[in-house]
């Protein structure tokens, strides 16, 4: 089993409590302005429809090179646990930044006792149809694509290509 899967649980300890948590972890990732989908609903908007839309916005914004940043969370499947991912890229510098090991200590898995390879995390499947609507999920539903962990940009032309491709 590799090591990061969801099968895996992994023990730290909250640093200003000292409370022992033992959970699954997995990467949740947003792209800039991906939450205009918490306005809408797989019923009431396709994901073509709503990717579109969100492209436009995006357009208007005039990101340098079309590249738009994703931003990396770190987050249990019960969402007892949500906080910014550790070691990604600092899309805003000079801002003190807090993270996962902001507030707890450095996960080992419960089984083998090694640390945690954040690159192994598994990167988290969304989706946007009858039967889920989650944040950001119309994009992966619309384009088939999902980012690499910790992977900083996405060039926009190559989202709209993959949609107008499906």
């Amino acid at each position: 089993m590799p090591e990061g899967s969801n099968d895996r649980v992994w023990e730290f300890e909250g640093r200003r409590s000292g409370e022992l948590w033992k959970t699954d972890l997995r990467a949740n990732w947003e792209l800039v302005l991906d939450p205009i989908s918490e306005d809408f609903s797989a019923e009431t908007m396709s994901a073509s429809d709503l990717m579109r839309l969100w492209v436009g916005r995006i357009r208007s914004r005039r990101y340098e090179g079309g590249l738009v940043p994703i931003y990396w969370y770190v987050e249990s499947e019960d969402s007892r646990v949500f906080e910014s991912m550790p070691f990604q890229y600092e899309h805003y510098t000079g801002h003190a930044r807090e993270d996962f090991l902001t507030f707890f200590t450095w996960p080992v898995d419960t089984e083998t006792r090694k640390k945690l390879n954040w690159l192994k995390l598994p990167v988290l499947d969304k989706e946007w149809n009858e039967r889920k609507s989650d944040k950001g999920g119309f994009i992966q539903e619309a384009t088939g694509w999902k980012p690499a962990i910790l992977q900083p940009f996405v060039f926009l032309d190559s989202l709209t290509e993959a949609m107008d491709s499906e």
